[in-house]
């Protein structure tokens, strides 16, 4: 592991300009420095237009708004062109009837529309029609229709290269595609009751894309990581239920578990039922992980179930005898007081020795506690070492809100410091990377 690093908070400083907005200016730099050297023929409005729509945060979407761009301008100009010499013809080299002209442009228009479904470009149709009706609309009664047709493709296909490059130039940087970053996700991803943010975001996903090594560990459950991180594409598995689950998401399969002993489900099961606690009890079945719960008379179990049941990634279901076989864990939901009580009796039974009693205060309400019973064998540190042996790398990095737990501790989930920290870990600047300043 790499020494312990602590991310402090800052003084709230006014945010410097992001990277969408400097590859922007470059981009329109360029297509102004290329209509110079053109010898200033087209319109470099064009170019810069189709620049700024291909420039995409990430490289499959680049490629894709490219594409259409491309396929729209050619399908777009061939119309615009075809529509300028009909109305050349019909009013034999003169302006067409203002009228006459707005309504050879509507029909022909529809026919533009109606050719990228034929030609399947129904995603290119919008860009086919902006490129027809620029063409048509402004430059009727052109004495050389070919030449400004050309102009316009070119211009846009200037703008397309432009941002092609753009986008895929870098600094030189090194990746660490040997190392495995873990992180937490409350206080560290980002805060209690927060969301993602746009930047975190689009750069977990750029840097997952460029092969960075990087999953989430939480006491969550796979469900509550799909909801809290919707479009973050985690490709690794992630370790969930505290350790007690490794779960591929893409798949939706787990990968590893451990079980609470049924013998000693059996016997807790008896415990809380003699004394009325209300629990839920959290089994895989196959890839299914499924919850089950009581009669549910307490009003901490009943809000929990109300709050959760609604998403589509859980599965609730009422427990109806004795559930034993591949239980992850319990979670007790009641008065504070109460289940203080009740810990300090378990505690003293004989086969307690097998369970591992932990707080979970992210669902605690007032003066209602949470509490997860879980095999005593089952900790987030060894499921990431079993990850890391699946994987086959031995250097990791774990970022984290608690000291001490932890390399990289985060302290404040202002201006997205896990990210950039983990930015900084995987790909730093280093002229030792020049392979890597053209992404393919």
């Amino acid at each position: 592991m790499s020494g312990k690093t602590i991310i402090q908070k800052n003084r709230r400083q006014i945010p410097l300009p992001g990277q969408r907005i400097l590859r922007s200016l470059i981009s329109i730099l360029l297509c102004f420095a290329v209509y110079a050297l053109r010898g200033r023929r087209g319109m470099p409005f064009y170019s810069v237009i189709a620049a700024l729509q291909c420039l995409q945060p990430y490289h499959k979407s680049m490629n894709l708004v490219a594409k259409r761009r491309v396929a729209g301008t050619f399908v777009g100009a061939a119309w615009g062109l075809v529509t300028l010499l009909i109305e050349l013809r019909i009013t034999q080299n003169n302006v067409p009837e203002e009228m006459l002209h707005y309504l050879i442009i509507s029909l022909i228009t529809a026919v533009v529309l109606y050719s990228t479904v034929l030609l399947d470009l129904k995603d290119a149709s919008y860009f086919s029609a902006v490129v027809f009706l620029s063409i048509t609309i402004n430059h009727i009664g052109d004495v050389n229709p070919y030449r400004f047709v050309y102009h316009r493709t070119m211009d846009t296909l200037i703008g397309v290269a432009v941002a092609e490059l753009v986008n895929r130039l870098h600094l030189p940087r090194t990746r660490n595609r040997d190392t495995l970053f873990v992180s937490g996700i409350h206080n560290t991803i980002f805060g209690m009751g927060q969301k993602i943010s746009g930047y975190a975001k689009v750069e977990l996903n750029r840097l997952i894309e460029d092969g960075c090594l990087f999953t989430v560990s939480t006491i969550q459950t796979p469900a509550t990581v799909r909801e809290l991180l919707p479009e973050v594409d985690i490709r690794l598995p992630v370790i969930a239920a505290d350790g007690t689950l490794l779960y591929d998401m893409n798949k939706r399969e787990i990968l590893d578990a451990v079980y609470l002993d049924p013998g000693t489900v059996c016997r807790l099961c008896a415990f809380l039922d003699e004394r009325e606690v209300e629990y839920f009890v959290n089994q895989t079945h196959y890839n299914t992980l499924i919850i089950y719960y009581g009669e549910m008379k307490n009003e901490a179990i009943r809000s929990i179930y109300d709050q959760k049941r609604q998403s589509l990634y859980r599965n609730f279901t009422p427990r109806r005898g004795e559930t034993s076989e591949h239980i992850l864990y319990f979670l007790l939901a009641d008065e504070e007081a109460k289940l203080q009580h009740v810990m300090e009796e378990l505690r003293d039974q004989p086969w307690a020795s097998g369970i591992r009693v932990t707080y979970d205060r992210s669902q605690s309400h007032d003066n209602w506690l949470c509490i997860k019973l879980l095999p005593v064998e089952s900790s987030q540190e060894s499921m990431q070492r079993r990850l890391m042996a699946r994987l086959g790398v031995e250097k990791r990095v774990t970022f984290g809100s608690r000291p001490g737990t932890c390399d990289v501790t985060i302290q404040d989930t202002d201006k997205d410091r896990m990210v950039k920290e983990l930015k900084r870990r995987f790909e730093p600047v280093s002229l030792s990377g020049w392979k890597n300043i053209f992404r393919i």
